[in-house]
């Protein structure tokens, strides 16, 4: 509203509209993002909007014909910019929509260019209230991730304590994605307090799986009294943070009663690791108390702030560049989908222009907003956009006949409708286009376009606009069928990869590289993710065998079991790394060359089955793993125990991977021909 009040309080009501163009999409792509990769998105949105307006008023005033050439190159980029994920595509998608609102209204070169100018400032000034927006909540939505974070641990240990003994969940914990995108205006010693905080929750995530480990095997009270208290501290600890600096002290006085209190049963199993878990929870209420005990802002006396592994954000244009590099084939799902957006808006300009049918832009701009490289998404978004946009073309008109020719009318009218878009973006879609709908067609009757004959044109070829997305994706689709085993391949390939850099790590205790691990297990972790949405995504689409949806939940079932013996052998590694694996004079001791081994076993054997899913051919012979698991086994040794458990476990996770893609990737005929089929 801020901009249409400002143009009608200088008696340019039009300039004011073109203000809010740019600030309308802007503050769509602000959603995306922590806080500076929220400015980062409003800023690509608003420039991209603004050479977009330039561009359609211009090209429309000169040569019409030549929209079509624009159409396609904005086509492939917003289609190509899907690679770079939700924040930056998003901001991309912004850009055809100047293009062709600005399309409607030629204009000569300097009005083109006055009017582009109006709507950057329109985009600045949301990035410039999303800044603003920092002063005002330094260091909440961090408390507010690291105590959800540590919630998320007491509910497990709670959990542990009542006798479920299963591994805390492999997912990233929430004040992981927050802590990679601080608030700029965050002192460094309050990032770094934070960053202390997520690494030991992230540690202390370590300890309670090894002791569900032990609880497993000789469930006692000796562990779940402990595992009862630890969940107790975690919740007092969440409370500290989620807490006002009045209502601090009380969660920080009962933890500091707890926890000095808190018994440790000498000589049973899991006394090692209850010691490292009370004294890791023993340092984050240190950190608590002497963090707020010093005042914001200020380094408590002889506290030194660790640098935690945070894995690092994909934010950098290098990245972007790479990433956009790697999809340029056309045998890649978003190369794909970037020539049909390209080709598909292309023809309808084409259509547009030789028909010259009114307000035909509509045509276009809606191919632009509903034809995604998926088909439910397509599917989906054709329908609401269309319900929405109906909906929306009547309150429309009906709002700005009523507001109509009262200024602060349209204004009010187009603030409610734009208020109501917002709080909708990402809980109804249908609702959101139909006050959206209202918004825009409140603008065009600013420029001096009828909201009646406007509305009604863009029902019209919104429906022919979303027609048309279906049909192409009909003719033209991008199956995630025909390349999900790329994904399910490359999660194989990466857990494989962080497996046996565990193992390794405990062999050559001297090339152990904490931040090296931390960054493998998030890799892991998110193709793990890529490959549930795969998953996902193919249970909407026709099957495409053998690579079914009950095919790929398997695969990702079976993954997911290993990243849990992972987590495991990851709480290993700092103590197993003095115990094995000696390298003196030139000298290894027995255990770590037999550990070498099952580790260089199962990397051939998980390289073999990563390439059966990749080509969708039955995989072929791996090493015995459960023979160089059983050397290690049944031998003497002075391995922790656990240590072959975890091991017998991830040989029978690569034995059960095996097994699913034997079954499932065997020719017609080799299933037919198994026993008791």
């Amino acid at each position: 509203m801020v901009p249409l009040a400002v143009g009608s309080a200088c008696g340019r009501l039009d300039y004011g509209a073109f203000a809010a163009l740019g600030a309308l999409p802007a503050g769509f792509a602000s959603f995306q993002g922590v806080t500076r990769s929220r400015v980062a998105a409003v800023t690509v949105a608003g420039a991209g909007m603004a050479v977009s307006t330039f561009v359609g008023a211009a090209t429309a005033a000169a040569a019409p014909w030549l929209l079509v050439a624009v159409v396609v190159v904005w086509g492939y980029v917003v289609g190509l910019a899907v690679c770079l994920g939700p924040r930056l595509s998003v901001a991309a998608l912004q850009w055809p929509v100047g293009l062709l609102i600005a399309s409607g209204m030629p204009l000569g070169p300097t009005e083109a260019a006055l009017r582009a100018g109006l709507v950057l400032a329109g985009g600045l000034l949301q990035g410039v209230l999303v800044a603003v927006s920092w002063a005002f909540r330094r260091g909440d939505p961090e408390r507010a991730a690291l105590a959800e974070s540590y919630r998320i641990l007491a509910v497990y240990a709670s959990g542990l304590a009542a006798g479920h003994f299963g591994p805390p969940s492999a997912t990233a914990l929430p004040a992981a994605v927050v802590l990679t995108d601080p608030n700029p205006l965050l002192p460094m010693t309050a990032r770094l307090h934070f960053l202390d905080l997520l690494e030991q929750a992230e540690r202390i995530r370590v300890s309670l799986a090894a002791l569900a480990e032990r609880a497993a095997d000789v469930p006692s009270e000796a562990v779940l009294g402990p595992a009862a208290d630890a969940a107790r501290a975690l919740d007092l600890i969440a409370d500290t943070l989620s807490a006002g600096r009045a209502g601090r002290a009380g969660p920080i006085r009962e933890l500091n009663e707890l926890l000095p209190g808190a018994a440790v049963a000498s000589g049973t199993r899991g006394q090692s690791v209850t010691e490292a878990l009370f004294g890791q929870l023993r340092a984050v209420t240190r950190s608590l108390a002497g963090r707020f005990d010093a005042g914001p802002g200020r380094t408590p006396l002889n506290h030194k702030a660790i640098s935690p592994l945070v894995p690092a954000g994909q934010d950098g244009i290098g990245w972007a560049a790479l990433t956009l590099r790697a999809n340029f084939a056309l045998s890649g799902e978003t190369g794909r989908h970037a020539v049909r957006l390209s080709v598909v808006a292309g023809l309808a300009e084409v259509m547009v222009q030789a028909t010259g049918l009114f307000e035909g832009r509509w045509v276009v701009l809606t191919i632009f907003l509903v034809l995604k490289p998926d088909y439910t998404s397509t599917v989906y978004r054709s329908i609401q956009r269309a319900v929405g946009t109906a909906v929306g073309a009547g309150l429309g008109a009906a709002a700005a006949s009523l507001a109509h020719p009262s200024s602060v009318g349209l204004i009010v009218a187009a603030g409610i409708a734009v208020a109501v878009a917002y709080a909708l973006f990402d809980v109804n879609y249908v609702i959101y286009s139909s006050f959206l709908t209202v918004f825009i067609v409140i603008l065009l009757e600013i420029f001096g376009l009828p909201a009646d004959t406007t509305a009604v044109a863009r029902l019209t070829n919104t429906a022919v606009g979303a027609v048309l997305a279906l049909i192409a994706y009909s003719v033209w689709p991008t199956w995630e069928g025909l390349t999900a085993q790329e994904k399910f391949a490359r999660m194989v390939e990466v857990h494989n990869t962080y497996t046996t850099a565990l193992l390794r790590s405990l062999t050559h205790p001297a090339w152990t590289d904490p931040a090296r691990l931390r960054g493998l297990q998030a890799a892991a972790r998110r193709a793990r993710t890529d490959a549930e949405a795969s998953s996902d995504r193919l249970a909407d689409e026709p099957p495409h065998s053998p690579l079914t949806p009950t095919v790929a939940r398997t695969l990702v079932a079976v993954v997911t079991r290993l990243a849990h013996t992972e987590l495991s052998l990851h709480a290993l590694v700092p103590p197993q790394a003095t115990a094995i694996g000696r390298e003196e004079d030139g000298a290894r001791d027995a255990d770590a060359d037999r550990l070498e081994a099952l580790a260089a076993a199962f990397d051939i054997a998980m390289i073999t089955l990563a390439e059966a899913v990749r080509t969708l051919q039955p995989p072929g012979r791996i090493p015995p793993l459960r023979q160089v698991q059983r050397a290690l086994r049944d031998r003497p040794t002075a391995l922790d125990p656990r240590l072959l458990q975890i091991t017998d476990h991830l040989v029978d996770t690569a034995h059960s991977l095996e097994d699913v893609l034997r079954r499932h990737l065997a020719p017609p005929v080799a299933r037919a021909d198994r026993p008791g089929t």
